[in-house]
């Protein structure tokens, strides 16, 4: 059976919640799952500056259950938990210095919001399946090349040690049996719908707002730092086949291209498809205390679980990405509205 059918299959009619659903990743994610006629409920705090924006679910908003609150709210999302089939649970806030800035605040929104909705969600849905986004930053620096899921983990940051502390809260929920947890270990993710108001999530999303705008990219370095790119029409389909696989639960995968392109690479072809010029600096010494050097990944357990492989391109997705954004920039440009009180629900 192709992967399509066996999609639309399992998916259809299907309850599935999605945290962070109005995010980057998320959004794509929501979007491919009310094609595939899924009954989506999307939770998601809006926290200022991490990407949450009501035009990422444009034209889908009215085929969906929409709650705005903090996943660790649980007064207020406790009755969106029972019932639920699937669980993608991509809801974070991702700074890597920002973190070191305020430590206390990453701690808060990701590990205790992750604990208190996940201790909710074993309570009132036990044995429920979930999907975890982690992060290549639970690795930190690389001690070999292409690094796999048994490389040590050592975060160079707060927030990558806050990462694999939830990590961590699924499998030992896992194991006690109260829910069935996979965790797929994310880098360097791109594509339509990220935010483009700060370079705090990634470079390059950053260097194609530049691009656009007609503004030198600055690449930090010698741009030599090797990095893994995958465009995140490839990344959503990972996330649909993990959960609809019951074999992958209790493991913890890469989720990547496998392919390494530099920073100096990336930058020349965002100068080329953007119209634009770039150049090297020197790292700032903030970003510098965060830079683990070259960064790829191994795929191979995830292509063996999965048998799946990317289907696309670095420079074929970046030229969809740039299209997205010539198009729509102007809801991504600057800060997007969305009120905090706001519940939307499907209607019945």
């Amino acid at each position: 059976m192709r992967d399509g059918q066996r999609l639309e299959e399992f998916y259809r009619d299907r309850r599935v919640l999605v945290t962070g659903g109005l995010g980057f990743i998320g959004s794509n994610l929501v979007r491919r799952l009310v094609g595939l006629g899924s009954r989506v409920t999307v939770i998601d705090a809006c926290f200022p500056d991490q990407g949450a924006n009501l035009y990422n679910l444009e034209g889908v908003l009215e085929e969906i259950t929409l709650v705005v609150s903090d996943i660790g709210a649980t007064r207020t999302v406790i009755e969106h938990l029972p019932e639920q089939e699937v669980v993608f649970n991509l809801a974070a806030c991702v700074s890597h210095v920002g973190s070191l800035h305020h430590p206390l605040r990453d701690l808060k929104r990701n590990c205790v919001s992750q604990l208190r909705f996940l201790c909710a969600l074993a309570e009132l849905n036990p044995g429920v399946s979930v999907i975890y986004t982690g992060s290549r930053s639970q690795y930190g620096s690389p001690l070999y090349l292409p690094m796999d899921e048994d490389h040590p983990l050592r975060p160079v940051d707060i927030n990558g040690v806050h990462k694999t502390a939830v990590e961590e809260y699924h499998r030992i929920l896992h194991e006690q049996g109260r829910i069935r947890y996979l965790s797929l270990r994310l880098t360097n993710i791109f594509g339509p719908r990220h935010q483009m108001m700060h370079d705090g999530q990634g470079f390059l999303n950053w260097f194609i707002r530049l691009g656009l705008q007609g503004k030198e990219i600055r690449v930090f370095g010698d741009g030599t730092q090797a990095r893994d790119f995958l465009y995140v029409e490839d990344a959503v389909e990972v996330l649909l086949l993990a959960a609809a696989d019951a074999e992958c639960r209790g493991m913890s995968l890469n989720l990547a291209s496998g392919k390494s392109i530099t920073v100096a690479e990336a930058a020349q072809a965002v100068s080329e498809e953007a119209g634009t010029e770039w150049t090297l600096v020197p790292y700032p010494p903030e970003r510098a205390s965060v830079e683990p050097g070259d960064v790829v990944l191994d795929i191979s357990r995830l292509r063996a679980a999965l048998d799946w492989e990317p289907r696309w391109d670095f420079r074929a997705g970046l030229q969809e990405t740039i299209a997205f954004y010539r198009m729509h920039g102007e809801h991504y440009f600057r800060p997007s509205e969305t009120k905090p009180s706001l519940i939307r629900k499907r209607p019945i």
